[in-house]
């Protein structure tokens, strides 16, 4: 039987709540697997809670498509968002951070759709430890180029310049049919 991504995106989709005993882990291996492909266990050396999984055939971040597997270690997204307002009374500026962490030590999340190069939305579980739901978040593994937008109203600039740094591992797998 091959292994079919539809089928495990949607199985990891329709789960609520915390699935079998809550580990990112037991979420995506089921999906896997119900859908035809071959269980992390045997193909991930000394198998066990502390190491990063193996999920089938390493795949690039720009090849990653529905049904793929992330795994994640220490993995940190941050994005900044600097607002420069300029105007005949004076300058100001505000800034703000978003950050999203992954994978202290590890984490696994199953693709659901691919958003752009580098930006994917996957459906995971165990966010945050102990006690995070089946969810399906939009998480960016390599950070795209710094955006810049300006506008002018009148006599006042507004330069809004938002950055997104990316650290850690990200090992991103194609699941692959049992044999």
């Amino acid at each position: 039987m091959p292994y079919t991504p539809a089928t495990a995106v949607a199985f990891a989709q329709r789960q609520t709540g915390r699935y079998g005993d809550g580990e990112c882990w037991t979420l995506v291996e089921a999906a896997i697997t119900g859908a035809g492909g071959k269980s992390s266990i045997p193909q991930t050396p000394k198998f066990g809670p502390n190491v990063a999984y193996v999920w089938g055939d390493v795949v690039e971040v720009p090849q990653l498509r529905a049904g793929d597997v992330v795994q994640y270690q220490n993995y940190v997204w941050t994005q900044t968002t600097r607002i420069d307002v300029s105007s005949p009374e004076g300058t100001s500026f505000s800034e703000n951070s978003r950050t999203e962490g992954r994978g202290l030590p590890h984490h696994s999340g199953l693709v659901v759709r691919v958003v752009s190069t580098g930006i994917v939305e996957v459906v995971e579980q165990n966010i945050p430890p102990r006690s995070g739901p089946v969810q399906t978040v939009q998480l960016v593994l390599s950070a795209p180029p710094a955006s810049t937008v300006r506008e002018t109203s009148g006599a006042t600039v507004t330069v809004t310049t938002t950055t997104h740094s990316v650290s850690g591992a990200v090992r991103c797998y194609r699941p692959i049919a049992v044999a």
